[in-house]
């Protein structure tokens, strides 16, 4: 990240992933509040991620035994660590963060889970809940992956022009 504060300009920059991506995203700005240092971002983008690998939502329940999105948490001894599970971190001081996700994903209660947290961790958040829509929805062609991918854009464009 401390490269990027040098092409782009301090603060220039949202970070963002889907699915597994969304959870190393959100694993990413950790690491840097954990050791007491600012990171060079304005805001966080997480569309329908796994933020708990630990058995905790439906979801970690259902899925965290096998290799279905984490292709390495089986080996990990304790899904409770941060960088497997980040609903486990500090998430104090966070940068704003904006989770997309569809009431018909299966991710949707992480999400739900996550939001709350940070909201608790008196964080900037705001969750956007896409009616009819399944994991992955934004890579469709229809009218609501348009909407959350327009929607996404103009939350952006007010974080980097702050």
């Amino acid at each position: 990240m401390d490269a990027a504060g040098t092409g782009f300009g301090p603060g220039a920059l949202v970070i963002g992933g889907s699915s597994a991506g969304a959870t190393l995203a959100m694993a990413a700005p950790l690491r840097p509040c954990d050791r007491g240092l600012i990171a060079p971002v304005r805001g966080a983008v997480l569309t329908f991620g796994a933020f708990d690998l630990s058995g905790c939502t439906p979801f970690g329940r259902r899925y965290g035994d096998e290799r279905l999105i984490h292709a390495d948490a089986g080996h990990v001894a304790d899904r409770t660590v941060p960088d497997t599970s980040p609903i486990f971190g500090d998430l104090r001081g966070l940068p704003p963060t904006l989770l997309v996700v569809g009431a018909l994903d299966l991710l949707l209660e992480d999400c739900l889970t996550m939001s709350a947290r940070l909201s608790a961790a008196d964080d900037d958040v705001d969750l956007r809940v896409f009616p009819e829509s399944v994991h992955g929805f934004t890579g469709l062609p229809t009218a609501m992956a348009r909407a959350a991918e327009t929607s996404t854009a103009s939350w952006i464009a007010e974080r980097l022009d702050r």
